[in-house]
């Protein structure tokens, strides 16, 4: 869920995990999935790493981020 209630816990929610992911792409524009999947569960709460497919799809849908078949990883999209 995108909008929070009084009851979430916001360090596991969508939006802290899709701007971990866009924090992740600082230091290179080309991440692996299990890095990035790594990178949740050693950086962020336990329950986040279940969040992390749902952050990726908002990213992808807001052309944030492509996903390249051939080496299984994410491009972070240029700043037009």
């Amino acid at each position: 869920m995108i909008k929070p209630d009084k009851h979430m816990n916001l360090d596991i929610s969508l939006i802290n995990v899709s701007a971990y992911i866009l924090s992740s792409f600082k230091r290179r524009n080309i991440i692996r999935y299990d890095e990035l999947l790594d990178g949740v569960k050693n950086n962020l709460e336990k329950d986040s790493e279940e969040i992390l497919p749902y952050a990726l799809n908002f990213l992808y849908l807001l052309n944030k981020i492509n996903y390249e078949k051939n080496k299984d990883s994410f491009i972070l999209n240029e700043v037009k």
